[in-house]
């Protein structure tokens, strides 16, 4: 199935998860996507994505913890010409108006500084985005899907994450497992190696069983 395309599993978990990718894919309701690295978050997003009626609209993913912090306010709301020392002449579109009619998956927003949390805040509750240096703030329309490893919750008790913004990114939360907790982990093996042969011009690549056990 192309939506699927990439997750394997059969396990009570993730058809359970197959299962809310399709009664939420439809809807526009903020998704997050909880679980270790690794896990495939990002495939669950996307899955979501090309499910829903924005799926031949842009899906554009960044990485909260991936840009530095100085880097990052531009990167998501974009700039205009001369907004800051070393800006391009004609400014830049941010991902948040790449992502207009799309998707815009922000990936580990437990990352996110407390001051670019206020104005992703503004964004959602607005439908508009003020990029650095403009003074007229332009109409987006957007799905929000995020994801993180960290324990949210937790960051808000700490102060280290707004609750007002949790509670707009959690309407709809997906858990995913472990692999270690994976019953079918002999899928995921299988598609690895396969994934891994054909990217080397090795298909028919077999594991010798005590590699595999």
């Amino acid at each position: 199935d192309r939506a699927f395309e990439g997750i394997i599993g059969q396990s009570s978990n993730m058809k359970n998860i197959f299962s809310i990718i399709e009664k939420v894919a439809t809807t526009d309701t903020s998704v997050l996507i909880s679980g270790e690295s690794g896990v495939g978050k990002e495939l669950v997003a996307k899955a979501l994505h090309d499910r829903s009626l924005r799926g031949k609209k842009s899906f554009i993913p960044i990485n909260c913890a991936a840009i530095p912090e100085n880097l990052i306010e531009s990167e998501l709301f974009g700039y205009r010409d001369g907004a800051f020392t070393g800006a391009r002449n004609k400014g830049a579109r941010g991902k948040i108006l790449q992502a207009d009619g799309g998707t815009l998956f922000l990936d580990e927003i437990g990352d996110m500084p407390l001051q670019l949390q206020c104005r992703l805040l503004r964004v959602l509750a607005e439908g508009e985005v003020l990029p650095l240096g403009a003074e007229t703030p332009i109409p987006v329309n957007l799905h929000i899907i995020c994801a993180t490893h960290q324990n949210l919750p937790e960051l808000v008790r700490e102060g280290r994450f707004r609750e007002d913004l949790y509670y707009r990114l959690n309407a709809a939360v997906f858990m995913l497992p472990p692999l270690r907790e994976c019953t079918d982990i002999g899928q995921v093996i299988d598609k690895v190696l396969r994934d891994e042969s054909a990217a080397m011009g090795r298909e028919g690549q077999e594991l010798d069983s005590e590699v595999r056990r």
